[in-house]
């Protein structure tokens, strides 16, 4: 089942996001989505979530700069059609001028399996504990 997730979810997930493609990124969720934290620390459902990330992603682009993600893991429960997923994720941003910068960050993800696919339909982060030392303490995707 973790291959599964991080066939379905993760590997996805990196790569849309270092794509800035919010159509594969937004497929990644379910349309009852509960998104809470991240940097506005707000409760929003798919629709807002969808309408930030093509702004966000949008505005990469133009600006000419590139973002990667990459993800640690220190909790994984997964059953056969649920599953949590709790760790750090490290995002590298850079601009277009060559100057870059890496945020840290905590997130707790539930996936559901939906038609046989995983989707997530609740995502948390904050970048409250969040550092280079607990991103390192944590299990790498593979």
């Amino acid at each position: 089942m973790q291959q599964e997730l991080n066939d379905q979810i993760w590997h996805p997930f990196i790569n849309a996001y270092s794509a800035c493609d919010a159509e594969k990124f937004l497929a990644l969720y379910s349309r009852d989505l509960i998104r809470a934290g991240g940097p506005a620390k707000q409760i929003i459902g798919y629709d807002q979530y969808a309408k930030e990330i093509e702004e966000w992603f949008g505005g990469v682009r133009e600006r000419g700069s590139s973002i990667a993600i990459d993800f640690r893991f220190h909790e994984r429960l997964i059953g056969d059609k649920i599953a949590s997923e709790r760790g750090v994720f490290k995002i590298d941003a850079k601009k277009a001028t060559g100057e870059s910068k890496t945020f840290y960050g905590r997130f707790h993800v539930f996936a559901r399996k939906q038609d046989g696919r995983w989707l997530i339909v609740a995502d948390h982060d904050t970048d409250e504990g969040a550092t280079a030392e607990t991103f390192e303490a944590g299990a790498a995707l593979v």
